[in-house]
């Protein structure tokens, strides 16, 4: 098989600076051809990964957080050719395997690699342009997930809060200033009119680090899990964190559930997105759609 291990050496605090070597040294030894390319910018990525499907890699690895795996995802799904995706999960929350049964382990997730299984799993798209295998999200997070990546550039000793550093970010955010949005949302023959903090569009569990988000979302069957919600007074988002933690939120009044194939997002005023962490500049529409098992992973 011939693989390519896209490697960014920032992710987590710079923890693939300290586990690349043992990796490397597995999959040698266990009989993976691969070559290794690292990443110097965000972004990159994308365009390594979809230049490692075009010129025929059967294999591409993303070898850092959610970010990279997001980059990779993009780039795969750009190529003319669609090899699967494996993941060696070394970034700051790891959020997406923990909609799958990829281990958190080093060498676990290597030998996964070398004995694993393909699975296909579904897609979502942002205005045609913007991949996503996890989350979407539109709003207040999206303005956490900027507080954090500023956080985590300016005190790289953050590493240490690992995940925590989104929990430490909304909380922040959750004291400061913060803005709703009147929003018309569409899905699926439906249109909703409200006053909201966020909208999580998802294909898998977990966001943020912690947050369970939309805990009865499937990467694979064929619809995306959206959690809306609504305005409610500041102190009461902060009692409902540890619901969220644990994804026993659905009974709180303000939050709502759906799920639908497509969603369009109007706003008459610009709104953040993010995508694993990675902010998208405020725009007043976004239209959100899922593609049914488009993305080959390797799974145990």
């Amino acid at each position: 098989m011939k693989a390519e291990l896209i490697v960014n050496l920032t992710a987590g605090g710079g923890k693939p600076h300290k586990h690349l070597n043992t990796v490397l040294k597995y999959l040698k030894e266990n009989g993976l051809n691969f070559k290794v390319c690292t990443t110097s910018h965000q972004g990159e990525a994308v365009e390594l990964a979809q230049k490692a499907a075009d010129n025929g890699a059967e294999l591409i690895v993303s070898v850092g957080g959610d970010g990279t795996v997001n980059e990779i995802v993009n780039g795969i799904m750009k190529s003319k050719n669609d090899p699967p995706l494996g993941i060696i999960p070394l970034g700051w929350a790891n959020d997406f395997i923990k909609s799958t049964d990829i281990p958190s382990d080093i060498i676990e997730a290597c030998k996964i690699l070398i004995k694993g299984k393909t699975k296909k799993i579904d897609i979502g798209v942002i205005n045609n342009q913007i991949y996503f295998a996890n989350i979407c999200g539109v709003g207040f997070d999206a303005e956490v997930a900027q507080l954090a990546n500023h956080m985590k550039s300016k005190h790289p000793n953050l590493r240490i809060l690992s995940a925590f550093v989104y929990v430490f970010a909304t909380v922040k955010k959750l004291l400061s200033p913060f803005s709703y949005h009147n929003v018309k949302i569409k899905f699926d023959g439906q249109e909703i009119h409200s006053k909201i903090l966020f909208i999580a569009i998802s294909n898998g569990k977990i966001y943020g680090g912690r947050f369970k988000i939309t805990p009865e979302a499937i990467l694979d069957d064929g619809l995306l899990e959206i959690c809306l919600v609504e305005e409610m007074g500041r102190f009461k988002y902060l009692s409902i964190i540890p619901k969220v933690f644990k994804g026993t939120h659905a009974s709180i009044k303000g939050i709502n559930f759906y799920r639908a194939k497509e969603v369009v997002i109007q706003s008459s005023e610009p709104v953040l997105a993010q995508v694993s962490g990675e902010v998208i500049e405020g725009q007043k529409e976004f239209t959100i759609t899922l593609l049914p098992k488009s993305l080959k992973l390797i799974v145990p």
